[in-house]
């Protein structure tokens, strides 16, 4: 086995489908705990900025850019554990997935606000941003790859 099958295969292990809903479980509310930390550091920022005269819009994006890297340093130590090194691929990746989940909410939002309203809208959009970007994150940016035991690497070596 190789690939995504063999990484889920090694989760699944005895827990069978228990062991993916305890992993991810406890991940996705870490995930959540960032992501709404990361929503008062932006929001913070903004009305900061408002407050000194800046743009609201411009605030927002200075914001927004402020809590990526928060949210990076918060993802790669607390929501997927430490077990991956901080790299400046891993850095550059996060950011440009972190971009693509704004591109995500703004779209989701901008189709569905007319009909849903504003509230529902936002929410959707949120979701959909949040959703992309922790399977991004999970599959791609912070996939833990199979953990390798001392005697293989010893006997490799």
């Amino acid at each position: 086995m190789g690939g995504l099958s063999s990484y889920y295969a090694d989760i699944l292990g005895a827990g069978g489908t228990v062991g993916v809903i305890r992993l991810h479980g406890w991940r996705v509310f870490r995930f959540a705990l960032v992501g709404t930390f990361c929503f008062a550091v932006q929001y913070s920022i903004m009305v900061s900025l408002a407050a000194g005269g800046v743009d609201l819009s411009v605030g927002n994006a200075v914001g927004f850019v402020v809590s990526a890297q928060v949210n990076f340093l918060l993802s790669s130590a607390f929501t997927w554990g430490g077990a991956v090194r901080v790299s400046w691929v891993r850095w550059a990746s996060y950011n440009s997935t972190a971009l693509v989940g704004l591109a995500v909410n703004t779209t989701v939002f901008g189709l569905v606000h007319g009909a849903v309203g504003s509230l529902v809208g936002t929410a959707a959009g949120v979701g959909a941003g949040a959703v992309f970007t922790y399977l991004v994150c999970h599959l791609l940016i912070f996939r833990q790859g199979r953990r390798i035991a001392a005697a293989e690497v010893e006997v490799a070596a």
